[in-house]
């Protein structure tokens, strides 16, 4: 439901600000629907979530750092309608029956890591262990460590009873493709999906997987050298998949490094 109270969008529009300071420490920024399986002509809440292990909170919508939020079906694509603060950011009514993408890209924010025990920490936990043994050869300073970093989220829904569709390339600069069509795909069979950097395919890339019904079922795996991975997704319940890739930053950046963090939800029926 549209949330139309202007001192509650102030509200959540400040609030968001805040977390922009904090939200490289929550590592997953997430696009999750009311439902991934709405019926044609339903119209349906879409909230941004940001967290870790996909546990988080809402955020509402930030026009200044919105680099594009739009809905893609047979149709074609188009731009989403919200307002500065909404929480949920947007509402949706699916017209087209078949598979749905959602997307949303975020402008780079800037996080600055006091000490580099602190930047090595995020490093760990997204596969990218060799940035911080590189960072630590070159010399580089240590202390007040800057990345900008920007968000690439993406969900797939299924409109409607039958099952067609499939998911692709939207152009956002990191993303994640599913290779086959989660809502038909048969349960037994691990699920394709690809990484792609400026529209290639990103090898040796961590990925990241959770379930919503069965916290104990996360796999970390890494793409092949096509970039792509097949996991299991035999469990019923909503599902999150993310990447990172980082690199040095341009002088131009005025920063130490560069990141996109790419997510892409979807549902097991």
């Amino acid at each position: 439901m549209r949330l139309n109270l202007r001192r509650f969008r102030s509200f959540a529009y400040s609030s968001a600000l805040a977390l922009s300071f904090t939200s490289a420490q929550a590592h997953e920024f997430w696009i999750d629907p009311v439902t991934f399986t709405p019926a044609v002509s339903a119209t349906v809440p879409i909230t941004f979530r940001i967290g870790s292990d996909f546990r988080g909170d809402t955020y509402p919508y930030v026009r200044a750092l919105d680099r594009g939020f739009q809905l893609v079906t047979a149709r074609g694509a188009t731009p989403l309608k919200t307002l500065d603060g909404d929480d949920p950011a947007s509402e949706v009514t699916f017209r087209t029956p078949g598979l749905s993408i959602l997307w949303h890209r975020r402008a780079p924010e800037p996080v600055v890591f006091d000490t580099l025990a602190k930047f090595e920490e995020t490093l760990v936990d997204e596969g990218l262990e060799a940035i911080g043994a590189e960072h630590r050869a070159s010399g580089r300073p240590t202390t007040k460590i800057k990345e900008l970093f920007a968000r690439c989220a993406k969900a797939l829904l299924q409109v409607g009873p039958g099952r067609d569709g499939t998911d692709r390339a939207v152009g956002m600069p990191l993303e994640l493709v599913a290779g086959a069509n989660p809502y038909a795909h048969p349960k037994d069979a691990p699920l394709p999906v690809q990484v792609l950097l400026n529209g290639k395919p990103l090898p040796n890339a961590l990925i990241k997987v959770f379930v919503s019904s069965d916290a104990r079922a996360a796999q970390r795996l890494r793409t092949d050298a096509n970039g792509r991975v097949e996991f299991q997704a035999s469990l019923k319940g909503e599902y999150l998949v993310s990447a990172v890739h980082m690199q040095k930053a341009q002088p131009s950046d005025k920063a130490d490094y560069v990141s996109q963090w790419a997510t892409l939800t979807f549902a097991r029926p």
